[in-house]
Parts: structure tokens; sequence; C-alpha cells
């Protein structure tokens, strides 16, 4: 029986400024620049195997405060600061080819899983008389 070699699939997770997510398949995308359309985009390295790219045009460009990523982004520094414009989560870059690694099936639903929590639980405010 010959041997047959199977993709594995792969992907990253796009949240815009409205909160819009989609998954998208890494293995046709393939550059953080192609899913942000953008030439100039800036790796945030969160953990060993994730990776946030953020538009580095945005704010010149005039987009909206990512409060999404940002909150989702506290998961892992608990100052993440401010990101504006769309963002990319994926994995690792390879430092020896500079190839941006996709999100395994089980990364990206974590991910999924974690955005979805953190954008759903809001802390109550002071009660206003």
């Amino acid at each position: 029986m010959p041997a047959t070699a199977t993709a594995v699939e792969t992907f990253a997770l796009w949240v815009s400024p409205t909160g819009t997510f989609r998954l998208l398949h890494w293995n046709t995308i393939t550059t953080p620049q192609h899913a942000l359309c953008s030439e100039a985009v800036l790796p945030i390295s969160l953990t060993s195997e994730l990776t946030m790219w953020a538009d580095e045009c945005a704010i010149p460009l005039g987009h909206p405060r990512n409060a999404h990523a940002s909150e989702l982004l506290r998961a892992y520094h608990p100052h993440p600061g401010l990101h504006f414009g769309d963002v990319v989560f994926t994995g690792a870059t390879d430092p020896r080819t500079d190839t941006v690694h996709g999100l395994t099936e089980d990364q990206a639903l974590t991910l999924i899983d974690l955005y979805l929590l953190r954008i759903n639980t809001r802390v109550p405010g002071a009660r206003r008389h």
C-alpha cells in the first residue's frame, strides 16, 4: 500500500474592531500581510506558539480601536496596550525561515473559546443613583 501524505489544516483567527471574528484557513492565506491586507504588520509574541499580528498603518489610516483584541490579549499580558484595526492570531514564526505557522485546530478552538468568554464576561460597574 503506497504511503500518502495528508495536508494538516491550519488556521488563523481574524478579529475586527467591531468584535466580528473569522477563522481563516491558513493554508490558503499563509502570511499576516495577506490576512490583514497590509504590507506593514507588527508581530506581538504571546507565547512560544501564539502570535498576534497588528496592522501598523491602522492608526495613520484612522482605523478604530480594537478593544476586543486588547481584551483577548489580557489573557496573556496584564497590560495589553491599545491596538487599532483588524488583527490576526497565528501560531509561531520559524526563526530560521521566517515562515509563519497557522494555528492547529485545538489552538484555534481554544482561542475562540477564550475570545468568546472574555468578550461576553462583563465586569459590573459602580451603581449610579
